[in-house]
């Protein structure tokens, strides 16, 4: 994969694409409409397919990343309950002594 710079750098291409082809959209309905040919149609169709690809990636990623946050509480409350467990055990100790 590329940088985040030349990442970053493609989807300004691609956005401004998009916006391009939504102009042509938009201006199908007046007078001096302007039509899309099948480049322009293929374009959206990939593009769509790609936003897609990085939309069903991105909900991975966070539903990967709530179940590592789940887990980290999950294990940070057993920790501090095993900690106060311990210091009680030790008062009792101390108490005995």
């Amino acid at each position: 994969m590329g940088s985040d710079f030349e990442q970053q750098g493609a989807f300004s291409e691609k956005d401004e694409q998009l916006r391009q082809l939504l102009i042509k959209l938009d201006n199908m309905n007046n007078e001096t409409a302007e039509t899309l040919s099948s480049d322009d149609l293929i374009a959206v169709r990939r593009q769509l397919a790609e936003n897609q690809t990085v939309l069903r990636e991105t909900f991975d990623r966070l539903r990967q990343s709530q179940q590592e946050t789940e887990m980290a509480v999950r294990r940070r409350d057993e920790l501090n309950a095993r900690v106060t467990q311990l210091e009680a055990d030790y008062e009792e100790l101390l108490g005995e002594s």
